[in-house]
């Protein structure tokens, strides 16, 4: 039978800790299946309103090709209005007064401020094709949260795409840890990493990687969504994904004058079988030697509904003389 007592702050200890997983996917059941779901877009940069702004992309579900382009561009490469390397957004100054009230501001008061997920505080050195048609071309990767949690691990990502008609050495795409892409070629001794090339970015806690411009072989990553077609058989993908668990820890403290009493029915000189039920406990029940047994631990909440149990691998019986005290810790 139960028996309840309230926890208090000091018994209820909550400790976070980073779990990391890691995956391999490779095949287009694997990358593009259900129980995964890794999806791959090809972007344009078609004028709006045009034919061939809706033409669709994507393999798990579909996006139009002009949407991908400045989903990106908006979310990640705001500030390359005019050019491909980025432009100098013009800021606001300010000349600290004796008071808040009194600080004078100078400079064009609108301003872009754009936050663009920049993964790293050193200066990444992105490019972005600003040019139509073939010329604003871009590859999005869309790895679902199921799979990377709160975020790729950094220097964890690699994308590997072996020989074909427009990538006659393969691609090899690797993150810098501070949320480039770097490329180099597949050779039969793996290749060396080229690495001053970027040839896009990955921003870690949304699980999106955007290939923007050519690899060391000379053809245009960007564009790779369109020479994959159908064929996801040459491709692979290696990541770690991360997130918290939290680990419950309940300090159950029975002190030495609680819980020396039991409830359990089957202690009752007359507890079952034939004839009247009554009340009356044997005899060593009552005794002041008597020690009832704890056999598992279950957590209520304020509603008094069960949301817990842990069970000893042993009865334990209740000191008279001393406080029992059961941890019970499980992760969420």
């Amino acid at each position: 039978m139960s028996a309840f007592k309230q926890f208090t702050t000091k018994d209820v200890i909550q400790t976070p800790f980073i779990a990391d997983k890691g995956w391999i996917l490779s095949g287009s059941s694997e990358i593009t299946g259900s129980e995964y779901g890794i999806n791959i877009f090809y972007g344009i940069n078609h004028p709006i309103g045009s034919t061939n702004y809706d033409t669709q992309t994507g393999f798990v579900y579909s996006a139009s090709q002009g949407n991908v382009y400045n989903s990106a561009k908006h979310l990640y490469y705001t500030n390359f209005l005019t050019q491909s390397t980025g432009d100098n957004a013009t800021t606001q100054s300010v000349t600290p007064g004796a008071t808040r009230e009194d600080d004078y501001f100078f400079g064009p008061i609108i301003a872009p401020r754009f936050d663009n997920y920049l993964q790293s505080t050193l200066e990444q050195n992105r490019f972005f094709p600003t040019g139509s048609g073939a010329n604003g071309t871009i590859t999005t990767i869309s790895i679902p949260q199921k799979l990377f949690g709160e975020g790729i691990v950094p220097n964890t990502f690699k994308f590997t795409y072996t020989e074909s008609a427009a990538f006659p050495t393969g691609v090899q795409v690797i993150d810098d840890g501070e949320g480039n892409l770097i490329s180099s070629s597949i050779t039969s001794s793996g290749g060396d990493l080229n690495t001053d090339l970027v040839v896009g970015q990955i921003f870690y806690n949304q699980g999106i990687a955007v290939f923007t411009t050519g690899s060391n072989n000379g053809n245009n990553l960007g564009a790779l969504a369109k020479y994959i077609g159908s064929d996801l058989r040459k491709m692979k993908f290696e990541f770690s994904s991360s997130i918290t668990i939290y680990e419950q820890q309940y300090k159950c403290t029975i002190l030495e004058n609680e819980f020396g009493y039991s409830t359990n029915p089957t202690l009752l000189k007359n507890s079952g079988g034939t004839g009247s039920y009554n009340v009356e406990y044997y005899d060593y029940v009552t005794s002041s030697f008597f020690e009832p047994y704890v056999t598992c631990v279950g957590l209520y909440n304020e509603n008094t509904e069960l949301v817990a149990v842990g069970k000893l691998s042993f009865p334990l019986p209740i000191s008279q003389f001393t406080d029992t005290t059961i941890i019970v810790n499980y992760d969420v």
